[in-house]
């Protein structure tokens, strides 16, 4: 034991104990005592050879790991590692000055999250995924969205605004964390209060937050205003969600206020929810002001902040469908004049939004509260490439389907785990009789990037070239489909089949593809089922053929259309009323 350096702790310093080693291999390994005791015993010999000076608990574990190796105990070793980050990462992002960084924002929240989110990652990729799971991950085969927080938060959440003009704020029993208020009693506590839920829920997510029919449920509170105090008041709403960035911790916080200019039809016999909480009659008797309220968010739009800067966030969502462009096409006009100012609205065909009219139609007076689980995005040019054939390249797919399936359902034990223990106190929470966040009811959702370029791999055609590339493109699309939904009949949950893929993805397995298969030499992915950007397909033909995909995706099914060729709001009313009429397209959006 003279042999043996102090070992240096939090606060104190301590004599060398090997018992405790062994101890701890015990317990955090599983291995058996007698191999404990060796592997323990060249621990020692080894620092009494190295005739070391100086020891600390993470020094003594970093050996330990080490010794394991060597000895072929590898999945021993990824029990018993330490995880975290070296001294030069950490103070690389912590020195960085801000012109120096590739981040927007530079903050101490920023860097805490930051430091945070790399021991989330590397707890997942060690503990919670096996082997085969997360080398699909760190090799590109496919890609965990958000996987920092894939321990903790679901992805993203939509609320019905009833949940707190009913309830107060916050709406579940029993959480002392926070003041309760009463439910608002005018328009400015009900959005001061639907604003402070977004920022509260936000803590329990990692990704977008939003309100559904904003425009629907807070008409009741706009009886009696004039149109410049509810403009000023819903304006400052906004503001309201867009500063939550700031405490977030994100150079961002994404977040969407849907609205319409219609009441839908299964909700206009309902009791509508008015100030104080109390049911005012149905929303049938609100019409006139849903609409006024619509106009009112459209001009705030339009118009920007006080710097004539748009809103990025919370992104505005415009529900849509044939009839409401011909009863409110005034209204629908003014979007359009949005849309070429500052490009910020997102259009969603209410028809073809099919989570929110099957919890419409099959409970329309209950909170149309929905959301995704976790999503994971498919790398479909690397299995193109890997396979050039079409019949291999499905098996490919359905390998790669199985490795997300198993992901996905951890996500949700995990999930089901953190709602128990508490660690999720607001979605956890109870109002009435049940569970504020119903986990049965969220998407276990399957994305895909590339299809366009793995078409032309195994075709020689992208997909707005020939119809036998665009065949196998639906053909593939619908396979995934089919997987998910036969998984869904087995399991009992709700798999399915997203659109939305992000930049991050795209640009990992662009790099790591260039890294492992050199030969595959592309220089960008399409998202989804999106077709490359070009100027030679006739928009009309692009949009209906996009819309072909459309079908056979629950999440973000949405063609992107750029306006370059688009001068005037006529134009724009023009595609809005063909996606209608003539394609079966869920949702468009407006570029530059």
């Amino acid at each position: 034991m003279n042999l043996l350096p102090k070992v240096f702790k939090k606060g104190d310093v301590d004599e060398f104990e090997p018992s405790k080693i062994m101890e701890s291999i015990i317990q955090e390994t599983g291995v058996d005592e007698e191999n404990a005791r060796k592997i323990t015993e060249l621990v020692v010999r080894r620092i009494i050879s190295s005739n070391m000076k100086f020891l600390s608990g993470p020094h003594i574990r970093e050996i330990v790991c080490s010794i394991l190796s060597e000895n072929q105990y590898e999945q021993e070793r990824k029990l018993y590692t330490r995880i975290g980050m070296p001294l030069m990462d950490y103070e690389k992002i912590l020195e960085a000055s801000q012109k120096d960084s590739s981040e927007k924002i530079i903050n101490p929240e920023k860097i805490h999250h930051w430091a945070a989110n790399q021991l989330a990652e590397e707890y997942t990729l060690l503990r919670i995924l096996n082997d085969d799971e997360s080398k699909a991950h760190l090799f590109g085969d496919l890609y965990i969205h958000q996987l920092k927080y894939f321990d903790l938060r679901p992805y993203n959440q939509y609320w019905d605004p009833r949940l707190v003009l009913e309830h107060g704020i916050p709406p579940i029993k029993n959480y002392t964390n926070t003041c309760k208020s009463k439910p608002a009693k005018n328009l400015k506590e009900a959005v001061d209060h639907l604003a402070n839920w977004i920022g509260m829920v936000q803590t329990e997510f990692s990704g977008n937050q939003g309100l559904e029919l904003i425009t629907v449920f807070l008409a009741p509170y706009i009886q009696g205003l004039n149109e410049n105090k509810i403009k000023e008041i819903m304006k400052r709403f906004i503001y309201s969600i867009n500063y939550l960035s700031t405490s977030s911790g994100k150079n961002y916080l994404k977040s969407s206020l849907a609205c319409s200019p219609g009441i839908l039809p299964p909700l206009l016999t309902i009791p509508a929810i008015g100030p104080g909480g109390i049911e005012i009659g149905p929303y049938d008797s609100y019409k006139k002001e849903c609409t006024k309220l619509f106009e009112i968010m459209t001009q705030i739009y339009t118009e920007g902040d006080d710097n004539n800067c748009f809103f990025p966030y919370p992104e505005h969502l415009i529900y849509y469908n044939e009839e409401w462009l011909i009863r409110f096409e005034e209204q629908y006009e003014s979007i359009c004049k949005e849309v070429l100012k500052n490009q910020t609205s997102s259009f969603i065909n209410i028809d073809r939004h099919k989570l929110l009219n099957k919890m419409i139609q099959s409970s329309p007076n209950s909170y149309l509260n929905h959301g995704i689980l976790q999503k994971i995005s498919l790398n479909l040019p690397r299995y193109a490439f890997l396979s050039q054939d079409e019949t291999k390249f499905l098996e490919l797919l359905k390998t790669n389907l199985e490795i997300c399936f198993e992901i996905l359902d951890k996500k949700h034990a995990i999930i089901g785990k953190r709602l128990k223990t508490g660690h999720l106190p607001l979605c956890s929470g109870y109002l009435d009789d049940h569970q504020l966040f119903d986990l049965d009811n969220q998407e276990l959702c399957v994305g895909f990037i590339g299809l366009n370029e793995a078409v032309q791999i195994l075709t020689n055609f992208e997909l707005h070239e020939t119809d036998t590339a665009l065949l196998l493109g639906e053909k593939i699309v619908k396979k995934i489909h089919d997987y998910c939904e036969e998984r869904s009949k087995n399991e009992g949950k709700n798999y399915s089949l997203i659109n939305a893929s992000s930049k991050g993805a795209i640009r990992r397995f662009l790099r790591l593809d260039s890294k492992h298969f050199p030969n595959l030499a592309l220089k960008n992915y399409q998202k989804s089922s999106h077709f490359r950007a070009i100027d030679t397909l006739e928009l009309n033909d692009k949009i209906k053929k996009q819309g072909r995909f459309h079908p056979w995706i629950l999440n973000d099914a949405r063609v992107e259309i750029s306006l370059r060729n688009l001068q005037s709001q006529k134009d724009l009313m023009r595609i809005l009323n063909y996606s209608c009429t003539n394609t079966e397209i869920s949702s468009l959006k407006y570029l530059p």
